[in-house]
């Protein structure tokens, strides 16, 4: 299934609809889901959290699984799309989730090691035995919670915006908009927020190249609980406990990103801008391009 097939459905939908209300539902949603992680959370009175101090704990596990369910049954029933519409393909789910979390992984792996060979990464080993749980806890965390901001921020806004503008305004719309829900994110730099949006085009275009909402969770599910709980790196400036290794910047913040994390290292940059050049320099020509103008729909929803 390719992206111009989830764009269908918003093509005769005026920019009210297609642009205005799928923003403000949005940051919305993303609120209320917040809160209702915290209610969640405080009826489970913080059980099996990793301290006091962190989100993770088996609530706000909990709080993510319900609120990407609900999300996402609020979508399809507002809007009268389905899951596909989503990017939420039925073929080797799992599968092509599981390759997504596999290239997370190495993309940041490859971040990560290039610090520690010149310096740049304090690391020690941390993990207790006793912790291993914390692993499994965290990593269906990660998975929802890298769904949920994919689901608002790519798979549901990026085809309605797409619907009355470029796709390439439509990515830049939306990475702009996932930046700003990250501005009191504690140790943002300039480079960080920078990179903040240039990953929003990362997913973007990842998403507009594969139009597969399960390999671009992964890969954002993967990346998250890589760099936090194997490399104990900051993500977006958020420090976890529980992690198997502990690396603390050294020396140059432009290549391990200060307090904020890796995320904010030049390395990410230049690795954000090769992933956008492979998905522009792949995507078959037959589908519309990045700066094509919609043509007429092809299906006709109200």
């Amino acid at each position: 299934m390719n992206f111009d097939e989830h764009v269908v459905p918003w093509r005769r939908r005026n920019f009210i609809i297609c642009v205005i209300v799928p923003t403000i539902l949005a940051l919305v949603l993303l609120t209320c889901g917040d809160i209702l992680v915290e209610i969640i959370s405080e009826l489970f009175g913080g059980l099996a959290s990793l301290t006091p101090a962190s989100p993770i704990s088996i609530g706000s596990t909990i709080g993510r699984i319900v609120i990407v369910f609900l999300c996402v049954l609020l979508l399809t029933k507002l809007f009268r799309l389905t899951l596909p519409d989503l990017g939420m393909v039925r073929e080797n789910r799992f599968g092509t989730w599981a390759t997504g979390v596999g290239f997370g992984f190495a993309a940041v792996t490859v971040v990560y090691l290039i610090n520690v060979i010149f310096g740049a990464l304090d690391v020690s080993f941390t993990l207790k035995a006793s912790e291993l749980w914390v692993l499994l806890l965290a990593a269906v965390f990660f998975a929802f919670q890298g769904f949920f901001e994919e689901l608002l921020f790519r798979f549901f806004i990026i085809p309605a915006y797409a619907a009355r503008i470029t796709v390439a305004g439509a990515i830049g719309l939306s990475s702009i908009l996932f930046a700003f829900i990250h501005l009191n994110n504690p140790n943002l730099t300039i480079f960080g927020m920078v990179n903040l949006v240039l990953y929003g085009v990362v997913f973007g275009t990842m998403y507009w190249r594969t139009g597969n909402a399960w390999f671009v969770a992964g890969w954002h599910s993967g990346w998250n609980f890589v760099l936090s709980m194997l490399y104990g790196s900051h993500v977006s400036g958020n420090a976890l406990p529980g992690s198997v290794l502990s690396s603390a910047p050294n020396g140059s913040e432009l290549l391990n990103g200060g307090e904020f994390g890796l995320e904010g290292s030049v390395l990410s940059t230049l690795l954000g801008i090769a992933i956008i050049a492979w998905c522009v320099k792949t995507k078959p020509a037959s589908d519309t391009g990045l700066f094509t103008r919609r043509t007429r729909p092809t299906r006709d929803l109200a």
